[in-house]
């Protein structure tokens, strides 16, 4: 692979992809653009290559943006065995804990012991024990036994039955489409290009041997020299293989999992809840979103279109069960549902077995060595904590060197700037997510736009004019996360759209076309319980 020299000076943020046809052939054309596409460019540009990353819809739009947002360990992975990846995503959970704190926080978890818990005291005990020795005791304290009367003090909301239980530390990811943004706005500063809105269409390996990936730019097909291609798109992973000259091979096995998002009589604490449900002993979280709350998660196999993928009334009917036999006290029923929304796991392909059992570990495919188009790569698997090794992995498969090491600290004087606005708290823990760009937002419109989020119109010039935010959709469910608060953005799309269009030319007609296709967005992606 060819380094990138002084002549390259022009790669990067400012390359569209007519630019990128007429120039010199890329080291590497990464196809998607969640968090796991989004490291390797990151990591491709910081190695020197020649890269460019291409998205069909916008940053973080698949399973990134449809998680449970958690950086965990992987606490129930010790029960498969697969101490490697937990040690792995606790270090990794250290590493976002001490370079992105604006956006991951530690979180504690209650885990009862009831009488449907699948696991006896004593081996959740040496659980986590280990689980703490795994993680060298570090960035979070370690877990602590809590009596019964002492659980109830912390959470009266659990049954009866409970017998006391636990309490340890994981993380939160606030919002991990902006995680996602920061790795693909770290990649264009260090000379990659980025491109949203932009799907491949071809992979073209004449003589067995990647040449060229074809995009659609504005309904125009433009064909873009490659030495190499990596094909990070989650669950649309076998389908962007189909679009290549060569038979490719099936490499996943997709799973759905669904959440409801459920607005109580208060707020709903700083304390998440980890159990097992009581009807099939699958994992089961509820965790604060803000004034919200999050109930998750389903695991089932599914062999649908990736683009169409929503809970189903069976599954918020689930989520709805165990959640009122697990959180008795809150009073969680139907009508309280403000919205549910379902992701895919884009896992290894296997046969039988329980779908929680499937590995989480990332594999990337070399097809040369599989007799398919050499130069073309996959990659399967992986979990939102694990983008960094995955990305490495990556590299060294495409390059055979080790990547360059990532930064270890967060932005010098974020939090003193963040403190220094002057703005009331529930607006300064808002704008935290933005980090050390806090400021320079709030200074494009200090208009308040949502009063669930809440929300501020230099929101949307900011992510207009600086992180290639294109329709409304990409303003309030991918940079601003206005999208997630109960009203699901709908109090303010159209002044949205209105903002959109003086930021980008947009006429009258195009303003009203997209606020149309946002409300249409997340009635699909975001619905409300009973239109499933």
């Amino acid at each position: 692979m060819a380094a990138r020299g002084g002549a390259d000076a022009r790669m990067g943020s400012e390359l569209n992809a007519r630019d990128l046809a007429s120039g010199e052939p890329l080291d590497l054309a990464i196809i998607g653009g969640g968090i796991n596409g989004a490291a390797i460019a990151r990591a491709a540009a910081a190695s020197g290559l020649r890269a460019a990353l291409f998205e069909a819809s916008d940053y973080g739009f698949g399973t990134t943006w449809r998680s449970t947002k958690l950086i965990h360990g992987g606490l129930r992975y010790l029960e498969h065995g697969d101490v490697g990846l937990v040690f792995e995503s606790l270090r990794e959970r250290a590493w976002l804990l001490q370079t992105r704190p604006y956006l991951v926080r530690p979180q504690r978890f209650l885990l009862p012991l009831l009488p449907w818990t699948r696991r006896p005291g004593w081996q959740l005990r040496i659980g986590l024990a280990t689980y703490d020795l795994l993680a060298l005791y570090r960035a979070v304290p370690p877990h602590r036994p809590l009596s019964r009367e002492r659980l109830r003090e912390l959470a009266p909301y659990l049954p009866d039955e409970t017998r006391g239980g636990f309490s340890f530390f994981d993380a939160r990811v606030i919002a991990p489409e902006r995680l996602t943004w920061e790795l693909v706005r770290e990649a264009r500063q260090l000379g990659a290009a980025t491109l949203n809105h932009t799907p491949v269409v071809a992979i073209n390996a004449p003589g067995g041997t990647v040449e060229t990936v074809v995009v659609d730019a504005g309904g125009e097909h433009v064909t873009i020299p490659a030495r190499a291609v990596v094909n990070a798109a989650g669950p649309w992973v076998d389908a962007v293989n189909r679009l290549g000259d060569l038979p490719p091979p099936e490499l996943l096995g997709v799973t759905r999992g669904s959440h409801i998002v459920v607005e109580l009589d208060g707020p709903p604490g700083h304390d998440a809840v980890f159990s097992t449900a009581k009807s099939d002993g699958r994992v089961f979280f509820a965790v604060p979103q803000d004034d919200l709350l999050l109930i998750g998660t389903t695991d089932e196999r599914y062999d649908g279109d990736p683009s169409a993928v929503r809970p189903t009334p069976e599954d918020i009917d689930y989520l709805l069960t165990e959640g009122q036999t697990l959180l008795p006290g809150l009073d969680i029923r139907r009508e309280r549902i403000r919205y549910a929304y379902a992701g895919l796991r884009p896992l290894q392909k296997v046969a039988g077995g329980p779908e929680a059992a499937i590995t989480r570990r990332h594999a990337v495919i070399d097809h040369g060595k599989l007799g398919g188009a050499k130069g073309m790569y996959s990659v399967v698997g992986g979990k939102l904590s694990t983008f960094r090794p995955l990305a490495g992995d990556v590299i060294e498969a495409v390059t055979g060197r080790k990547p360059q090491r990532w930064l270890a600290a967060p932005p010098a004087g974020w939090r003193e700037r963040l403190l220094g606005l002057d703005l009331h708290h529930p607006a300064r823990r808002h704008l935290r997510r933005y980090g050390g760009d806090a400021a320079a937002v709030i200074e494009l419109g200090r208009e308040v736009l949502c009063p669930h989020a809440p929300g501020f119109e230099g929101e949307v010039r900011f992510a207009a004019r600086n992180e290639q935010a294109r329709t409304v959709g990409d303003v309030l469910l991918r940079r601003t996360g206005i999208g997630w608060a109960r009203c699901r953005g709908l109090c303010c799309h159209e002044r949205v759209a209105a903002i959109l269009a003086e930021e980008l030319g947009w006429s009258a007609v195009e303003r009203d076309r997209a606020a149309a296709a946002y409300a249409a967005e997340v009635a699909y992606h975001l619905p409300v319980e009973g239109t499933a």
